[in-house]
This record gives structure tokens, sequence and C-alpha cells, in this order.
């Protein structure tokens, strides 16, 4: 075989695999030009991940998440601290519109889209009424992600109610669309609505959830949890080429809430055996000197004090924050675990599965002390035979395991349903949680979703 020949093979087959490497996306628009003319189509809610709103300042309007490139690319986020001094001054941080995207990756620039231009749909504004032919409306429900769900909950309940008076309708039902945290949100509202139901153990669910919501998507939600919030917990939170400090996270509320549940069985030996191992309990991680707790996170919030006494009341807040947050994170993973009233609320799983995503943390040890590690590579008392990829990974979208997206692998308790909720169907791909909005056959299956009759 000649050197040309081998020349010209070699480029015809690169031509190849190049075509073949582009898939070709739907026409969404052709698909469902003739299912976007419903007028009788219900309106859609949007529902945002974690920090998938933008914040600014209430009274002037300065971005201060993400802030561009210049923040994401320098800043610690301090500023995000939810203590009382911070929180005092220009009357707090308010979330002001989606974060669409930064430099050349999409979050929720490209669904909404989707919405607009295939389903027709056009951005609602509550306190607007919805008059005439064109009633095709989607909304978004902006929150604050670094408060309690709850608060959250209680605007999407207050945001119904609006949509219904826009609509001229006080029975209309929504559909709702949530992504990631956005999923806990929803998740919660269709069992328990606006009430408080973490003060006490039992969780009483109301049945106005299906007079409110006629069909519910789950993007990505970690409905079990997931193992990267506990280390994010201890190391902080990577964003870019930056990370918000342990002192900064702890102040939010969410980090917690999506820890695993309590009664998934998740932190093992690192000879590969289960442990009992409470995550929820302050007093595991304050002995072992963890988060808030470490001697490295006190020094620096005692070095940004002005004084030492004031950097003593911090760290006391600080660590106040964490066990409450703990403690209401507990009772917030077994609520939306609890036997669900659907009563005929159609429910969509769609998720990723194809990159082994962390599902477990090991309890390790070194000279600095225990703890819990979720990546194989980060084991340091290995044991032989041990296969730390295997028990450590599952299959997921980077950040949340499949069996979490479903809702599977508690253990069964006899007397109730084994389903974490009914579903109408699921959807998988081979997707990273944060670009799982922006894949094109996600939307064509969400709109299948959403728009058939």
């Amino acid at each position: 075989m000649t050197r040309l020949f081998r020349s010209l093979l070699l480029v015809c087959t690169l031509l190849l695999v190049a075509c073949a490497g582009t898939p070709e996306r739907p026409d969404l628009a052709r698909l469902y030009e003739t299912d976007a003319q419903n007028g009788n189509q219900p309106p859609v809610i949007l529902i945002h991940g974690l920090m998938g709103s933008t914040l600014v300042e209430k009274d002037t309007g300065k971005e201060f998440w993400p802030g561009g490139i210049g923040n994401l690319a320098f800043s610690e986020y301090r500023e995000l601290a939810r203590m009382k001094a911070a929180e005092a001054k220009g009357g707090g941080l308010v979330p002001g519109d989606l974060f669409y995207g930064v430099a050349r990756t999409d979050f929720y620039g490209a669904l909404v889209d989707t919405l607009e231009t295939a389903g027709r749909f056009k951005r609602g504004t509550p306190g607007t009424p919805v008059t005439g032919d064109d009633r095709r409306r989607y909304y978004v429900l902006l929150y604050d992600w670094r408060k309690e769900n709850l608060v959250a909950v209680r605007q999407l309940h207050e945001l119904i109610d609006q949509i219904r008076r826009d609509y001229g309708d006080p029975d209309l039902p929504v559909d709702i669309l949530a992504h990631s945290n956005g999923g806990l949100i929803a998740n919660y509202y269709l069992r328990y609505g606006p009430k408080d139901v973490l003060t006490s153990d039992e969780f009483i669910p109301w049945d106005e959830g299906a007079h409110r919501i006629r069909r519910m998507v789950l993007l990505g939600t970690p409905s079990l949890g997931a193992v990267t919030s506990l280390e994010r917990l201890q190391q902080g939170f990577k964003i870019a080429w930056r990370t918000v400090p342990v002192e900064v996270l702890v102040t939010f509320a969410t980090p917690f809430e999506a820890l695993p549940h309590p009664d998934a069985q998740v932190v093992y030996s690192t000879e590969g055996k289960p442990i009992p191992f409470d995550i929820y309990n302050a007093d595991v991680w304050r002995v072992r000197r963890w988060s808030v707790f470490s001697p490295e996170v006190e020094a620096r919030v005692l070095a940004d004090a002005p004084d030492r006494q004031t950097g003593e009341l911090n760290m006391a807040e600080l660590q106040a924050y964490f066990v409450r947050h703990l403690a209401r994170a507990r009772q917030f993973q077994r609520a939306l675990s609890a036997p669900v009233r659907a009563n005929g609320v159609e429910v969509a799983v769609f998720g990723g599965d194809c990159t082994l995503t962390p599902a477990r943390a090991v309890l390790d040890r070194d000279a600095g002390g225990e703890r819990l590690v979720i990546r194989p590579e980060q084991v340091k008392a290995r044991v032989e035979g041990v296969d730390y990829e295997r028990l450590l990974l599952q299959p997921g979208d980077m950040l949340v395991p499949r069996d979490s997206q479903l809702g599977r692998g508690l253990p069964t308790v006899a007397g109730q349903p084994s389903a974490f909720f009914p579903l109408a169907q699921s959807f998988f791909l081979c997707e990273t949680h944060d670009q799982l909005s922006v894949n094109a056959y996600f939307q064509n299956n969400l709109l299948q979703f959403l728009l058939g009759r």
C-alpha cells in the first residue's frame, strides 16, 4: 500500500467519523406544530436548580451571582453568606432572573427557546391578566436558592394562585418543569402544599396536589439526595476556577437538603463493608472536626473578622446554622419519601445515566484523621482486593446517580408502597447534569409529555 493511498484512506476515514459524530437534531417546531395550536394547553411553571437564578442586591440591582466571568474566575462569593450582618446590608439579596449560561456554556437558554419556538409559549408575568385566544404561557419560579426549599414551596403556591387569578379560572391546573433542586421543591409541593410538616415525625399529606398540578417533570432531581453534598460540606463548592468556602456554603440550607436520605446506606468502611453512620448528627461532624468545626475554617473566620470577639461570635453563628440545617434536612428528606397521594398527577423523570457518578462514601483515615471520601482515587487507607470504583460509583449524570433520580434504593417498609412516587414515564440520556436541559432529545420528549393530550 503506497503512502499516498494510506493518506487518502486516512482522510476519508476522518471525514466519515466527523459526519457520523454530528447527529441530526429533531425539528421540534415541525414535530409539534399541531400540538402547539392547542388553546387549552395548561400554563407551565419552570423551576430552576441550585444556583440557577441570578442574585442581585435588593435596593440597587447590583448582581452578586454570578456577576460575570471575573467573579467566576476570582471570587469566593463571600458576599452570598447568609450571616446576619451580611443580610442587613442593602436589604439583602433577591433573585433577579434565570442564570441562562456563561461564556459558551448554556444552562437554560436553549430550554426556554424550545418552550417559546416549538411549544409556542410566551413568558407570563404574574399579575398580568391572560385573555383572548393566545393563552399559552410559561412562568419562571425565581427563588433564593440559599434558603430552605420550603420558602420556594410557598412561593410556588402563591404563584399558582396568581396564575389562576390571571386566567380567571380558580380551578386551573398547571404543568411543572423542575430541574435538579427545583424537583425537590415540586415534589414537596405535590405532597404537602405550603404546609411545614418538618416540625413533627408525622407527615400528613394534602389532597390538593391533583387539583393544582396536571403533569410534573423532574429533570436530574436528587430525589434521594447526592453524596456530592457530603464532599461540599467538607471541602466547599467548586465553581469554575474557584471554590465557595465551607463557611459560606453552610449558611445555605439547600446543600443540606440534598444530602443522602437518612435511611439510605451510603457510608462504607475501607474494607468495603456498610457501617452505621448518621450524617445528620451534628456531633459526628463536631467530634471529627469537620466542616465548620475544623481548625482551618475557624482560622479563616477569625482572620476575616475585625477582632477576635467578633470572629468567635461569627463561628458560633456558623455552627448554629450547621446544626439547624442538618436537623431540618433530615426531616425534609424523610418527608419526601413518605407515601404520596398523587391522585392522578402524571410524573415523568428525565435524567442522565451514562457517567459513573459518586453514590457512596468511604470513611477513610490518614495521618490527618478521618474524613468521608466519595471518589475512588481519594481513598488513602486502601485495602487490597477492594474495588473502590465499583463500591463508590454508580451510573448517573456526574452529580446525581440514576437510582436517586428514580427514588430507588431505600429499604422496603412493610405496609408502605415500594414506589417513591407513581411514574408515568422515565427517560434517560447520555448527558451531564448541567447540560440535561440543553439536550435536544430531552426537549423532544419533554414536549411530547407536556403537549400530548
